[in-house]
């Protein structure tokens, strides 16, 4: 014979916390417009009773979900995490939960997610990447929720029409503010390592513009893996001992392939900065702490979530939005791997 309990009801907890069933209601999906104390006794009857709320039969009298989602490129990009992490924060304040789904740089991934998305009612979406296929577009387009893209401004000569509103900063303007520092710093034979894709590219045309406009000197372009990785950089320097590689200064489009690199030139005995200076993009934590210490991009990703969050939520009251795109910009922290040269 079962000794199996029946699962407490909405009705137990307004029972136990000695208030309406209204009220748990209202405490459970917008919990800022109940008072503290009468919120602390519903929170603590829900964990005696271990009430789990029936989320498809509030939606179907709310019409709303609780729930956005974000649709990420990978779990492993640090910056990514960062934003996620404050994103989880805002959203939670205001009582809404994150879904997060991961792409992979793929396509077709980011369209099969999308559809198992959609299907889940979502109150709102985030898209950390702002290219995509046509058919996802078409999702997209028809999608009736609020959507924000992160990261990738429109620019270029033929810029991206986005889908909803944007938050980020210029790939090109990140790009020349590392090839502008390099040069600056002393060095001649500059070189690009990222992937072949959109925003790469992009980049590569700031690095680019940015080399020749200040010393006349065509930088080299090398394709590391989409996903980057601590092994991208470990096979750059691998190659330039060989000489399969002709540079003084290199610009890695993430910091975990310059750390790689960096890492690599120290067990080799190459010296940084005075045989190779090492740029990268993200300013990781230990950027900081590296021997020597790693120059790198910095994306503010904090604001970043904090303007995705604003955004949403002006969408989601059907408000006017403040902005269509937000440029958070970028900033190029100097540290001792791209010390001047005398």
């Amino acid at each position: 014979m079962s000794t199996k309990s029946k699962p407490a009801t909405l009705h137990d907890v307004a029972r136990l916390a000695g208030v309406s069933g209204m009220t748990v209601s209202r405490a459970l999906s917008k919990p800022d417009k109940v008072t503290e104390r009468t919120r602390q006794k519903i929170e603590q009857a829900v964990r005696e009773l271990g009430y789990v709320p029936n989320l498809a039969a509030s939606q179907l009298v709310t019409g709303r979900s609780g729930i956005i989602g974000a649709m990420i490129t990978t779990i492993t990009n640090p910056i990514l995490a960062t934003t996620i992490e404050v994103l989880q924060q805002g959203l939670a304040r205001a009582g809404y939960h994150l879904l997060i789904g991961e792409t992979r740089f793929s396509q077709d991934e980011e369209h099969k997610l999308l559809r198992a998305f959609l299907g889940r009612q979502l109150d709102g979406l985030i898209l950390a990447y702002g290219y995509h296929s046509a058919q996802t577009l078409a999702l997209l387009q028809s999608a009736d929720i609020p959507l924000i893209e992160l990261w990738d401004l429109p620019e270029g000569e033929v810029p991206r029409q986005p889908v909803g509103q944007v938050v980020g900063f210029s790939n090109w303007a990140a790009g020349a503010a590392a090839g502008r520092h390099l040069v600056e710093s002393g060095y001649r034979r500059p070189a690009f390592f990222g992937y072949d894709d959109e925003r790469e590219n992009l980049r590569f045309a700031g690095f680019r513009h940015a080399v020749r406009d200040a010393i006349g000197v065509e930088p080299q372009r090398f394709n590391t893996s989409p996903i980057p990785q601590v092994d991208d950089g470990v096979a750059v320097i691998e190659r330039l001992v060989r000489g399969e590689i002709d540079c003084d200064g290199a610009f890695f489009t993430n910091d975990m392939p310059a750390l790689g690199a960096l890492f690599t030139c120290q067990r080799l005995g190459l010296d940084v900065p005075g045989r190779l200076g090492i740029c990268g993009f993200g300013d990781m934590p230990i950027a900081r702490v590296a021997t020597p210490s790693l120059t790198s991009v910095r994306i503010p990703s904090e604001r970043v979530a904090d303007a995705t969050v604003e955004l949403l939520f002006q969408r989601i009251r059907n408000e006017a939005p403040s902005a269509v795109n937000v440029d958070v910009g970028c900033e190029l922290v100097a540290r001792e791997s791209t010390a001047l040269r005398g």
